[in-house]
Formats: C-alpha cells, structure tokens, sequence
C-alpha cells in the first residue's frame, strides 16, 4: 500500500465517490473490521449503485490501495482467524439478546430498545459488553431506567465496573419529544457519531425506530444509499401476548410512575453528576429531563482525528 499526499478533507465535506468508498472502509479500518460490498454502499455519502461502488473497489485492489477477501474489503490487511472470531462472538452476543428478548419487550413505557456500538458496528469482541439506546415516553424517562436496573440486576446481566463481558449497558436515553441527535455531533466532523447512528440495530419498537430515522433526516444527507429498514433484521415480530403485559403494566404503573419520574429524576441526575467521571475533560455525560447520556470517556475527537488522518496517508 502507497502513501501520499493530503487527499481527503473531514467526512462532513462532500467526496468524490472514490474518496466516500475510502472514507467508509478508513473508519472501519480503525477497529481492524472489513465491510461487505452492500453495507460499504449504504455508508457512501453520495448515491451510488451497486455496480458503481463494484468498479471503484476493483479499481483500488487493482492498484493495490485496498485490501479485498472474498466479499469482503478493507484500507488494511486483516487475519481470517479472528475475523470469524469476531463474527462468532457477535452471534453468541446476539444470542444472548434473543433470550432475554422477553423482558426487553414487556418492559413498560419504552418505546424503542435497540443495539448500539460495537456490537451494532460489528466490532465486538470477547470481551465487549451489549450497549443498548433505549426511547421512552415522555416524562418516564428515570422510572424505566429504574426499572432496568433492578430488573436486569435480579436476572444477572447487568454491567457493572467489575462485570462487564457480555453484560447488559443501558448508558443512552431519551424521550419520544427528544430525538433528533444532531445537537451531539462534535465539529468539525463526527464520523463516529455518523456510523453510530446509521449501524444501530432495533430489537423492539420498529414504529419508533423509523420515528427515530425520521427526526434524524441529517443521516440521510450524510448516507444518501441507507435504507432503515435494512436494519430491521433484528427485531422480533409482534408478540400481541408480550405487548399486552406490557400495555397491562403501563396501565397499572401509570400514577405511580407519574409521582416518581421527578423524584427518581433528581435521584438520578444527582448520582451521575456526583461521579468525578463526569466531570472530566474527555466527559459529554447529558442528564436532563429528556436525555439520559452516560459518557465520561468520549473518545469521538480522537477517533475523528485519527479516520482524518488515516484518509490523508492514501492517495
């Protein structure tokens, strides 16, 4: 592989389309993950047809800029092993996930449950927890968060400082008033903030995941090729009996869960902003009314930098 002369500006400016197909496999070049020909092409901040995308990655493993295996491309070399390593690890994630799909789907007051980071990236690895963003209705924010808590806590899956491996991380919430995430993005460019959102995978809630999608019409502008509903591979059908308990409970919980939001809020608000993590540099923690963020250690400037960076040693 040749390096070169600057070529790339940050993801936020518009490429030509050899230079999109380049900045899609450097960010994933980051985390030593190559992408199949489909998802490269949703990932292109231009439209572009399959065959289009074929003819540039052809032409850049012609001229020995791009690495390919199969179907399968990357900036960089990877190793077979530990990619189907890797591949394994992700399903037994999955797995896991399915069988506590139950308890997920009956949990009242949540609108939207779906899988984020690594996992949804496709770069876990063994030892990767499951980060999961979780939509709610107005004003339930802080009695669902307590609810999983204690609920997820009981059935042993729950991420603590000490447990982390293929536990269960809720660090992301919002309410349904509070979806648009374009207020997130750190400037000049966040492309991790970009993949995040175009690679989260929904498990409940397919109505408000496309709400979601909605809210966010920016990612399209960003991802003209994505599709949502290419992510709905992962949610469950409708199970009526499942929805009812949890249309039951949100019947029964209503009062009590109204006269507790504020004061479990305060609680809650309180504790995160009482952890010296959230008050760090590298902390963009949110706890407010409608946003429940948990991230001390925001490590997207850096990732940011370094996707630049990687796009400037190719030519």
């Amino acid at each position: 592989m040749k390096n070169g002369k600057k070529l790339m500006q940050p993801t936020s400016t518009k490429l030509t389309l050899k230079e999109s197909v380049l900045s899609a496999l450097a960010f994933f070049a980051l985390y030593d993950s190559p992408l199949h020909l489909q998802r490269i092409r949703e990932l292109l901040n231009q439209s572009a047809t399959l065959e289009e995308v074929q003819h540039i990655l052809s032409k850049l493993v012609e001229d020995n800029k791009i690495f390919q295996a199969g179907n399968l491309y990357s900036l960089k070399p990877w190793q077979a092993s530990d990619y189907r390593d890797r591949q394994i690890e992700i399903s037994k994630k999955w797995q896991k996930i399915d069988s506590y799909y139950k308890w997920l789907a009956v949990l009242p007051f949540v609108r939207l449950v779906s899988v984020i980071n690594s996992l949804s990236l496709g770069t876990a690895d063994a030892d990767s927890d499951i980060d999961f963003f979780v939509v709610t209705k107005n004003r339930r924010l802080y009695f669902v968060r307590s609810v999983i808590i204690v609920l997820f806590r009981l059935l042993g899956v729950y991420k603590t400082r000490e447990r982390i491996k293929d536990k269960f991380c809720f660090g992301f919430f919002v309410t349904q008033n509070n979806l648009n995430l374009e207020s997130l993005q750190i400037k000049p460019a966040d492309p991790y903030l970009d993949f995040w959102l175009a690679s989260m995978r929904p498990v409940v809630g397919g109505q408000q995941y496309w709400e979601l999608m909605q809210q966010n019409s920016w990612l399209r502008a960003k991802f003209p090729n994505f599709e949502p509903i290419n992510r709905h591979a992962t949610l469950k059908k409708t199970n009526i009996f499942l929805r009812t308990i949890s249309l039951i409970l949100e019947i029964l919980l209503y009062i009590p869960a109204e006269l507790a939001e504020p004061w479990l809020r305060r609680i809650h608000i309180t504790h995160t902003f009482k952890l010296a993590e959230n008050h760090a540099v590298t902390s963009t923690t949110v706890a407010n009314a409608t946003m429940l963020k948990l991230h001390a250690h925001d490590v997207r400037a850096q990732v940011a930098n370094a996707h630049k960076d990687l796009l400037q040693s190719f030519r």
